[in-house]
């Protein structure tokens, strides 16, 4: 392991310029007044009546109706200057409103408020809560954030500046903001490298964690991007300024050329969607200022109208979660106007723009900036959608409102902040989350209810009462070593057929097993879904179950079970169904063991009744409206087979489904 010498000493020889290094001695002071990073003074007419259009009335109405004393309260007497974790980052929210509102408006109150919060940032001794070697600050998240924010209000307010506090914004942005973020990126790229990171004991965000593997944990994840997103505008800012600059700017590249595979080809991103919201608001921004600065266009490494796709073709709304999209792992979230603006103004692309008008979280400064009135928005015109992600997920979807039905299948690898959730299966219809995959478990294996990220608390099967490896938690929210695979799939007009293996995530933890896929039927204008679940085990024989949750985070949701029937209910919306096995099963339900504290969570369990070496259950179900008349669905036992009718809505169904192999074959007549 290299000692913190031979690690600052490594860096500055790679590169050919000294880790610490001050600021040229000589620059024009007036070079930097005159660039204007997203936009030049000629456009501000224009972003001023984008802000009266209706689609931003909300947004520009919280942005002037900020409480202004409580912020002042905060600045002056509130701020805990080793507090980066939160305090810093509002005080950088702070300043990026009240320079905007000061360049709209052009209200010395907001601009002097705006003053008042670069003031306070330049009190800030650390701008980020991770150091390396305990001493040296790493730019993660914080600085990141810190630096972006100071460049781009620079423009908005440099008029209410002093010379020295202009000089001193140069001087600590290249020091606490731009340096900080080097490192971080020079120990992703050179972990052998790496004395150790860790959490600042000086800082009030501090426990204890192994972060021994960080520098390559962090490399695949979201928390890359946003280092090489600040550094990048940093380093364009400073341009001619700090004789760091080359090297800034060669580890921003060495680092965006190695992470951006991160997305798939077709734009889908290992994380989910909250995530690559965050990921993609970071490169988004650091693209458009180099194509802005440099002419360099870096954009073609990702299929960003592919990202947009991905996004649209998740959404999930539900009444507990308006912006929800599909929520594998700890990210369900929206994303944000902005992304959808600048990729539907790069590419005229009428998609990002229907996406980014009607079914975004939220709209920021940037949404304004960014915003084409001249692109005409296009909704994708099919009775429903189907997608099989490269990352694994498959997403069958009739639409994107709180209203339509969604089923989504959790197939895929490992991927950092996922669960143990391999084949889980979640369903979303007339504004209710009805199988569901809980929100966001806690990050630290500390926590009392850590263990929501584990198998049994999911739309899963377990075998033996266990479900497929995880890890510990002691490093993070890291990638375990499960997988999934699509094996099989077919779609028509009507509807789709995916069968999904998790062998290899089950067989980690029990070399018992042979085989266990998950194989699902659904036509999403009947609402109507099949489920089969196989086992097959090497040797002997086996307890099997299959496990599905309903979503109960207001405390509004119900289970019903009468014999081999069961009913899901919520306030909007029930879901009803049947099973059947070969091996005759049980219905039980039951709540996750954590403290109610933290949620109470309902489960139906579908149990053999005796140990088998090849079991298969099905188990079929329906979605409809609260009150309205129930689906008729029987499942019949034949010779090597099973019939499944259903009646929904005045249509027949009829699925014959084979059993024989461990990808079962269905058969599907409808009228």
């Amino acid at each position: 392991m290299f000692s913190r010498r031979d690690f600052l000493k490594a860096a500055s020889v790679s590169t050919g310029f000294l880790l610490v290094n001050p600021f040229c001695s000589a620059f024009d002071n007036k070079s930097i007044d005159r660039i204007n990073f997203l936009f030049d003074a000629s456009d501000i007419p224009e972003l001023k009546r984008r802000l009266q259009l209706p689609m931003f009335e909300s947004f520009w109405n919280e942005m002037q109706n900020a409480d202004l004393k409580e912020d002042r309260r905060f600045l002056e007497t509130g701020v805990e200057y080793n507090n980066q974790i939160r305090h810093i980052a509002r005080v950088d929210k702070i300043l990026e409103r009240e320079a905007f509102v000061y360049l709209m408006t052009g209200d010395e109150t907001r601009g002097e408020m705006a003053k008042l919060a670069v003031q306070t940032i330049l009190k800030f001794k650390k701008w980020d809560y991770f150091v390396e070697a305990g001493k040296d600050v790493l730019g993660i998240q914080r600085a990141s954030l810190t630096a972006k924010t100071i460049v781009l209000t620079y423009g908005w307010i440099k008029d209410l500046l002093s010379d020295s506090q202009k000089e001193d914004i140069f001087t600590q942005l290249g020091e606490k903001g731009c340096e900080p973020c080097y490192r971080s990126l020079y120990g992703m790229l050179h972990q052998d490298q790496v004395v150790g990171w860790g959490f600042d004991p000086e800082s009030s965000f501090y426990e204890e964690r192994d972060m021994r593997n960080w520098p390559k944990i962090l490399s695949r994840t979201n928390l890359r991007s946003v280092p090489i997103s600040a550094l990048g505008i940093g380093a364009l800012f400073l341009k001619g300024r700090d004789s760091r600059y080359n090297r800034w700017m060669d580890i921003v590249e060495k680092s965006y050329n190695a992470f951006v595979d991160l997305f798939e080809p077709d734009g889908s991103y290992p994380e989910g969607t909250g995530y690559c919201r965050y990921t993609s608001d970071e490169l988004i921004l650091f693209l458009e200022v180099l194509q802005r600065q440099t002419r360099k266009d870096w954009s073609k490494a990702v299929n960003w109208q592919g990202v947009m796709d991905f996004f649209l073709m998740t959404r999930m709304p539900s009444s507990n979660h308006p912006e929800g999209h599909v929520n594998f792992g700890d990210g369900g979230h929206g994303f944000s106007s902005n992304i959808g603006f600048w990729i539907a103004k790069k590419y005229n692309d009428g998609l990002s723009q229907y996406a980014a008008i009607h079914h975004q979280q939220n709209h920021k400064i940037l949404s304004v900036i960014w915003y084409d009135p001249k692109i005409e928005e296009k909704r994708p015109q099919k009775k429903w959608f189907y997608r099989h992600f490269d990352i694994g997920w498959v997403v069958a979807s009739a639409g994107f409102d709180a209203e339509d039905f969604v089923v989504a299948l959790r197939s895929g690898p490992p991927a950092n902040h996922e669960n143990a959730d391999r084949n889980s299966l979640i369903l979303k219809c007339y504004s209710e989350n009805l199988l569901v995959d809980h929100w966001h478990p806690p990050y630290s294996h500390l926590h009392k209810a850590w263990a929501l990220r584990t198998s049994p608390a999911h739309n899963c099967v377990l075998i033996d009462g266990k479900g497929h490896q995880y890890h510990d938690g002691m490093e993070g929210t890291n990638a375990s070593l499960a997988e999934a695979k699509v094996v099989k799939e077919q779609v028509t007009d009507d509807y789709a057929i995916v069968s999904s293996d998790a062998t290899q995530a089950y067989q980690l933890v029990n070399d018992n097993v042979k085989n266990v896929t998950r194989t699902f039927l659904t036509i999403p204008e009947l609402k109507f879904v099949i489920v089969i679940d196989s086992l097959r085990t090497k040797k002997s024989p086996a307890k099997f179950a299959a496990r599905w949750y309903i979503d109960n985070e207001d405390n509004k949701g119900e289970i019903k079970i009468t014999g081999k029937q069961f009913e899901f209910k919520r306030p909007l919306a029930n879901l009803v169904g049947i099973c059947a096995s070969g091996h005759e099963v049980e219905l039980s339900k039951s709540n996750f063991p954590v403290p109610k504290v933290h949620g109470v969570f309902p489960y139906l369990d579908i149990t053999a009744k005796k140990f088998a070496s090849n079991i298969n259950f099905i188990t079929a179900m329906a979605a409809i409206k609260n009150q309205e008349i129930k689906p008729v669905i029987k499942i019949e036992e034949q010779k090597d087979n099973w019939l499944i009718n259903a009646k929904i809505k005045g249509r027949n169904i009829e699925v014959s489904v084979s059993t024989k192999a461990i990808i079962p074959e269905l058969s599907i007549k409808m009228s």
